[in-house]
């Protein structure tokens, strides 16, 4: 995991594996698929990585891989390497693959191992809900799963992450 770059943020608040976090904004590669699956759109947008670009530029692999976990839609983005803040990233050779900027932001994270079940993942959102209650944090959007592990790990070695965003009231 940690020869990975990963999204730049500052721990606000941590609880166990409760964390509140305030993300500097970033850049992603998305593709959205009308399946629920949570693997759906991986390969295109590791083809495009890999060199199915505009400049046929390898573009460095980030953590997490990111899925959105709205009903009968999934989004998986991948987090484009800091360095295309400064410098555009090449345009994906798949139209379905869109470049978007992720503003500032203040995430509430859960963290767990293991395989993603639904069970899990529900109990996971509850827990998450409940922490951010009690300290008077709304949310808004929907729930995202980020994965930091090739799908080879073992599932009891991986590491994941169940996060939601909260109103703005930290300061970043």
């Amino acid at each position: 995991m940690s020869n990975y770059e990963t999204p730049e943020y500052a721990i606000v608040e941590k609880d166990g594996e409760l964390e509140l976090r305030a993300y500097k904004s970033y850049l992603t590669a998305s593709i959205e698929d009308l399946k629920s699956e949570h693997t759906s759109g991986f390969n295109q947008i590791f083809d495009y990585i890999s060199g199915n670009n505009s400049r046929r530029e390898k573009i460095a692999m980030t953590v997490p891989v990111f899925n959105d976990l709205g009903p009968g839609i999934s989004i998986t983005s991948f987090v484009l390497p800091a360095k295309y803040a400064s410098e555009s990233p090449p345009e994906p050779g798949n139209s379905r693959i869109k470049i978007k900027k992720i503003e500032e932001k203040v995430s509430a994270s859960i963290a767990f191992s293991g395989s993603i079940k639904k069970e899990k993942l529900d109990a996971l959102k509850t827990k998450l809900l409940k922490w951010l209650e009690g300290k008077n944090l709304k949310t808004h959007g929907g729930f995202r799963l980020a994965r930091y592990n090739s799908p080879f790990t073992p599932s009891f070695l991986r590491h994941n992450e169940l996060l939601i965003d909260v109103e703005k009231t930290v300061s970043i």
